[in-house]
């Protein structure tokens, strides 16, 4: 699945060590980092006090999962291939995780603001 979500935006690359070493753990990752920060803001956050619920910290929220989304997918990739600096396939296989980053933290804000006390109209 995540094989075909990769090679969506960035086609195959003539290593084949990324449709079987690196795309799959590094989005299997990035959508339970995604989960865990949704859950965090809206079962935790969310429910605790009625401070965090603000688009702000939503925002905050959104750009970590997109930090870690880009940082991860290099880090791993730079690891599995033991390459000494990045190439121009990964930094774009790290700006796609990002934006998955940022999309699947979006659905699970979704599905999860319904469960939160404070913040059920956040984002919108």
């Amino acid at each position: 699945m995540f094989v075909t979500l990769y090679e969506l935006w960035l086609g195959q690359n003539n290593d084949p060590i990324y449709a079987d070493e690196i795309f799959t753990p590094v989005g299997l990752i990035t959508l339970l980092f995604s989960l865990g920060l949704a859950a965090l803001f809206y079962l935790i956050l969310g429910r605790w006090k009625s401070v965090f619920y603000r688009t702000s910290h939503w925002v905050i929220m959104l750009v970590v999962a997109g930090i870690f989304g880009y940082g991860y997918a290099l880090w791993f990739a730079l690891d599995a291939t033991d390459a000494e600096d990045t190439d121009s396939y990964m930094q774009g296989f790290g700006g796609v995780n990002l934006l998955y980053a940022l999309i699947y933290f979006f659905v699970f804000s979704l599905l999860l603001k319904r469960f939160s006390i404070f913040a059920k109209r956040t984002p919108f």
